[in-house]
Order: structure tokens, then sequence, then C-alpha cells
């Protein structure tokens, strides 16, 4: 809930953050095993873990070239925020055959 903003571009297409919005996807509670030396330092063994995210389906591209840009920001003003202020601004470049 602290996205403040959201974009996405495929070719000549754009997507605004309203139009975003229907493809936010959360899951319910579910378990996780860690291994030791886990990444972002988890502790070892299980733990409990959510998955929220904006998933976007589209129809199939035509051969070409695609440039696809990617922006998102949010801010997270609790204290026991993990990234309080973490922003995204990323460029693929896609080849269809």
């Amino acid at each position: 809930d602290s996205v403040t903003s959201l974009y996405l571009k495929i070719g000549d297409k754009e997507y605004t953050r309203q139009d975003l919005d229907k493809y936010r996807i959360s899951t319910e509670v579910f378990e996780v095993i860690f291994p030791n030396n886990a990444v972002f330092g988890a502790t070892e063994g299980a733990s409990k873990a959510v998955a929220d995210g904006y998933y976007v389906i589209t129809e199939p591209l035509a051969k070409g070239n695609y440039t696809i840009l990617y922006k998102s920001s949010l801010i997270c003003p609790e204290i026991d925020c993990i990234e309080p202020n973490f922003a995204q601004d990323i460029k693929y470049n896609l080849i269809v055959e």
C-alpha cells in the first residue's frame, strides 16, 4: 500500500497507475524454508511470507523490437521498514522473433 508511483510502457502502449491497479494480486500467508546463508540475511528455517505485486499479462507481441520501461517508487514511513524509500527506473530492450 506504500506505492507512490507506478508506470509501464511496452512499445507504444502506456499503462498508468490507474491501469496497473487492476493487476495487483496478493496471496494468503504461506510458509517458506530458508537455507543456511539465505539472501537478505534471512534466518535459516521456516518462516511465514506473503506475495503482493503487480503482474501484467498482455497479448502476444508481434515480431519486432520493443522497449519496455518500468518505473515505480514507494515510501514506507514505518520504523520497521526494511527499505523505507525505494525507486526503480528499468529499461528492457526486447526482440520478438
